[in-house]
């Protein structure tokens, strides 16, 4: 679902004013502090960063554990979605990768993009 938010003049700073709905549905985020981060031009991914939550690895990808939170709430919520990988599924995947070196400190350019 998505909120409406309305950038706004707070003291010398600019903050989001967002609808009162988002905190009746969501009242994590009613008071605190939250990281921010720019996932791509236009899109921010905003999570709460107080006492009680988890505490937040620097080095870890945002996108990456925004993701895996939404799956965690989807299985638990949806579990008749998800199946168990089978044979013919993995041996598709291995026929996919075959041949490909990966190595897990290679860099990429700023302006790398997935063709």
């Amino acid at each position: 679902m998505s909120f409406h938010a309305t950038a706004t003049k707070v003291g010398n700073s600019t903050g989001l004013r967002l609808d009162a709905a988002l905190y009746r549905d969501h009242p994590e985020f009613a008071s605190g502090e939250y990281v921010v981060d720019v996932i791509a031009p236009g899109r921010l991914l905003i999570s709460p960063n107080g006492p009680d939550e988890p505490m937040a690895d620097e080095d870890a990808d945002p996108m990456l554990g925004a993701f895996l939170a939404f799956m965690d709430q989807q299985m638990s919520s949806n579990p008749a979605l998800f199946t168990p990988l089978d044979s013919a599924q993995s041996a598709l995947i291995a026929s996919l990768v075959e041949g490909i070196d990966a190595d897990d400190d290679t860099e990429f350019p700023a302006d790398f993009r997935i063709p």
